[in-house]
């Protein structure tokens, strides 16, 4: 244990300094130069293997057997943010926060989720739960917190049913607050990402120096709060807890972030896609009809995502939007031939080449954003381990019924800071939308 100390304090000091550099160069305007880029990869390669070894010796010392574990003091805002925050290995739990699929959790010593539902749900005193205001980085939140196993499972159920976070870029936060570097790339008329250009130089010819600029983005992890209620009728008939109570929060979990993640203002939530400031709007034909998408609108949206965000691009509509999809089609030749340009296969549907996703979190019909065209990977998703779940029978009192609540903390948002001006043509962005009709 002495080892896995030491790669700590290791650690703490390497976070320390890369800390500095990002609070200096945000003082300065935001930008980090060459040499402040150069140290901080430095420190946050470091910072990745000392990772890495802690991983390889907490394996080295875990059991198959429920791992008991004592309250946590809770930390200051200052201590608790030096802890590093770095992008997710994969989207699930493991992944984001020990960058280890096969690592073990904690479970607090309960032996499945459904015994930690049912004596959370009985009142009575164990010393098998944790109140959530002694675990690090929840301070105030009420209720007790989840052990780490069962929260994976939630997250990682929720996974599954999402449509964003699966396909965003997810940074696992170690604080309230957290910048994440990204290149400032929004003008390509004269150079590239952030002043990155290229010269063809003659022999002996001297080159003109440019500085590349990193522009950081801050991701404030804001709290979801989902709620649900359990029959003590059922509980006591033997019905499983885990069945009953886990399932509507994972269902809620997933709907809610996906919901902000498209639609978010930014404030107290994260920022969703429709109100991105690198949001393109495409306008919609002089003489079209209301809650109406003709076949020039999906050309003229496709025209303007970025080159580089074709490989992953998808369409995000509203289920209502479904009828103009089917009855869009091209006519070939003179014969008048009908040609559909919206397709599936195999249960999978594609416009112009590029899958579609039906969401009701997507506006209805006729609304700016019933129809999306994004590269989800350019926005960026910034998640808290820690999970709370809190129980109260006072508003179900007179139904017999507890209510329960999950809290969770989450922020999101694009990558890009306005839209990109290319060399030649028109802005291009990583999201675009159509116009209300």
């Amino acid at each position: 244990m002495r080892f896995i100390a030491d790669l700590v304090h290791e650690k703490k000091q390497l976070v320390e300094k890369a800390e500095a550099i990002l609070n200096e160069a945000e003082k300065a305007g935001g930008s980090l130069t060459k040499e402040q880029e150069r140290q901080f990869n430095r420190y946050t390669d470091k910072i990745k293997s000392i990772n890495e070894s802690i991983d390889e010796e907490l394996l080295n010392i875990r059991t198959s057997e429920p791992i008991l574990i004592t309250p946590q003091k809770a930390v200051s805002p200052i201590e608790e943010s030096k802890t590093p925050v770095t992008k997710a290995v994969s989207k699930s739990f493991r992944g984001m926060f020990y960058g280890n699929e096969t690592v073990s959790l904690s479970n607090n010593g309960f032996h499945s989720m459904d015994e930690f539902l049912r004596t959370l749900h009985s009142g009575r005193a164990d010393n098998r739960l944790i109140n959530a205001s002694m675990v690090e980085g929840i301070p105030e939140f009420g209720g007790y917190s989840v052990p780490e196993e069962y929260g994976a499972f939630l997250m990682d159920k929720s996974l599954e049913n999402e449509i964003i976070r699966p396909r965003a870029t997810v940074w696992a936060m170690g604080s309230e607050t957290k910048k994440v570097p990204a290149f400032d790339g929004a003008d390509r008329t004269n150079h590239l990402f952030g002043g990155i250009s290229g010269e063809w130089l003659e022999e002996g010819q001297t080159g003109t120096r440019k500085t590349a600029k990193l522009r950081l983005i801050q991701l404030k992890a804001k709290k979801l709060a989902c709620f649900s209620q359990a029959s003590n009728e059922l509980i006591a008939d033997g019905m499983s807890f885990e069945e009953m109570l886990a399932g509507a929060l994972i269902k809620g979990l997933g709907w809610y972030m996906d919901y902000a993640f498209i639609n978010g203002t930014g404030e107290g939530q994260p920022l969703g896609i429709i109100n991105d400031p690198a949001l393109i709007t495409v306008n919609k034909e002089d003489s079209q009809e209301p809650a109406t998408i003709t076949y020039q609108n999906v050309v003229n949206m496709f025209s303007r995502l970025a080159p580089s965000c074709f490989t992953n691009a998808v369409w995000l509509a509203n289920p209502s939007v479904i009828p103009q999809l089917l009855t869009m089609t091209i006519t070939i030749g003179t014969g008048g031939a009908q040609i559909p340009v919206f397709r599936e296969e195999s249960g999978k549907f594609t416009l112009l080449g590029k899958e579609v996703l039906f969401t009701e979190k997507c506006p209805a019909l006729g609304a700016k954003g019933d129809l999306i065209l994004a590269d989800l990977s350019q926005y960026a998703i910034g998640m808290r381990k820690e999970i709370a779940l809190d129980r109260s029978n006072v508003p179900g009192w007179m139904e017999d019924m507890t209510d329960y609540r999950v809290i969770v903390r989450v922020d999101g948002q694009g990558t890009w800071d306005k839209p990109i001006t290319p060399k030649n043509g028109a802005t291009l962005s990583w999201a675009v939308a159509l116009e209300a009709r």
